[in-house]
């Protein structure tokens, strides 16, 4: 057994590079990349002809970690190189759904911009304008309303944008998406 426990160390010491390059579970490190703002690093990861759809073990694309962590430099980096911008996650989440449900604006106009459906639904019939109302992020709700996002869809709990605003006691939210139905 101590021979076992030396020859793996010694393969550890000798290639380091070797397991560096992912982490423990396996996973590309340009997901830590993507979620922390360094651009420069999905950049090279994606100039060395890497896949800009590729997803985690989670099967969540990488455009979705960027969306999250609101790194608008990062999200035009995969955009750019040809990541595909309605690609969804097992539960059918968009970027501009996970932008809207973390509060990233920034993100969300940029993904508006490069074409994303306002109004696509998760497996949970949620949208965008949902997300944003039952987490009370306005300005994301405000900008999903000026760009077209339906108001009035409602989820697979028969509730809208409104109604799930009311219930989180995201009265800002409320008041915008009241007028957004007047």
């Amino acid at each position: 057994m101590r021979v076992f426990w030396s020859v793996l160390f010694l393969i550890l010491l000798m290639s380091p590079s070797a397991f560096a390059q992912s982490s423990l579970l396996g996973e590309d490190p340009v997901f830590r990349s993507a979620a922390h703002g360094d651009s420069a690093a999905v950049e090279t990861f994606l100039l060395n002809g890497n896949n800009p759809n590729i997803r985690d073990l989670k099967k969540v694309p990488l455009l979705h970690h960027a969306a999250i962590a609101g790194v608008t430099k990062t999200v035009r980096t995969l955009l750019r190189h040809g990541a595909r911008i309605d690609l969804a996650d097992p539960l059918g989440n968009t970027a501009l759904m996970q932008a809207a449900a973390y509060g990233s604006t920034a993100v969300a106009v940029i993904l508006i911009e490069a074409g994303s459906k306002l109004d696509e639904e998760n497996r949970q019939g949620e949208t965008a304008l949902i997300k944003a109302a039952k987490t009370g992020h306005y300005e994301v709700a405000k900008l999903l309303l000026e760009k077209g996002a339906t108001a009035d869809r409602t989820d697979f709990t028969g509730r809208t944008a409104l109604e799930h605003a009311q219930q989180n006691r995201h009265s800002d939210v409320v008041r915008l998406l009241s007028e957004a139905n007047s």
